[in-house]
């Protein structure tokens, strides 16, 4: 928000307040529907059942938290979620398109438009500023740099965190890199944010700040976001927490 002053800290401050809605958040539709998702892995003669039937529907604002022993497949069912990788049989509607009725050649389009990934080691492009690597995903999608640039500082006021814009990634905390990866997950306004393990690498003060933020996406921007973790403070403030064992999928009682 504009006139916003960063906070300065990675620790357990609310932060500013996030603005008003995206209109599509009022959509009662569901924004991501899984059918059927199998994920099947042949070497040889061994065939190895990552996925197997997965069903999943996710409502707009809600904070998902993936659960699960590791090796499971987490990892792989948010790629199938998130396009990056083809199931092997079944269907993802996101945002009321079908993503694998696409082509190859214009998935790249459609994940850089509706999803955003955060990932444990947050990727953030070494050669680029903060802010250059916020407004990285509007570049890639052909907005003009003055205005990528502007839409990514407003990002960045949003959250609470422009006292860093001109620093690169080496020269940021653990914390700080992680709410620049938010940050650049939100800049394109996606359908829904996919998270593997953000807090992984992140000391206890760092991963609350994180962990607020997604909470306060959910809350107040009906942000939809999915969050593979082992992080139990993640889970216990899910709006819902789902369990990968053996291929399948199944629903935590409410907590």
């Amino acid at each position: 928000m504009k006139g916003q002053r960063d906070r300065g800290t990675e620790g357990g401050s609310t932060g500013p307040a996030l603005g008003p809605l995206n209109p599509r958040s009022l959509d009662p539709s569901p924004v991501l529907q899984a059918t059927d998702i199998w994920r099947v892995f042949e070497t040889g003669a061994e065939r190895l059942e990552i996925l197997r039937g997965v069903d999943l529907e996710v409502q707009r604002g809600q904070l998902v938290a993936i659960l699960g022993p590791s090796g499971t497949g987490k990892s792989t069912l948010l790629h199938v979620l998130g396009a990056l990788d083809r199931p092997t049989k079944g269907r993802v509607v996101l945002d009321s398109l079908d993503v694998f009725s696409y082509p190859e050649s214009k998935l790249h389009e459609l994940r850089n438009r509706k999803v955003g990934f955060v990932f444990q080691f947050h990727h953030l492009l070494s050669e680029f500023t903060v802010l250059e690597n916020v407004a990285m995903p509007l570049l890639v999608a052909g907005m003009a740099r003055t205005e990528a640039l502007g839409r990514a500082h407003e990002v960045l006021e949003e959250i609470g965190f422009v006292s860093r814009l001109t620093h690169r990634p080496a020269e940021l905390s653990g914390g700080e890199q992680a709410r620049a990866a938010m940050a650049r997950a939100l800049v394109n306004e996606p359908a829904v944010i996919l998270a593997d393990e953000p807090t992984g690498n992140l000391d206890s003060t760092s991963a609350a700040a994180l962990v607020d933020l997604m909470v306060r996406l959910s809350s107040e921007r009906k942000m939809t976001i999915l969050v593979v973790t082992h992080n139990q403070a993640v889970a216990d403030r899910a709006t819902r927490r789902l369990h990968l064992a053996e291929g399948k999928l199944s629903e935590e009682a409410n907590h």
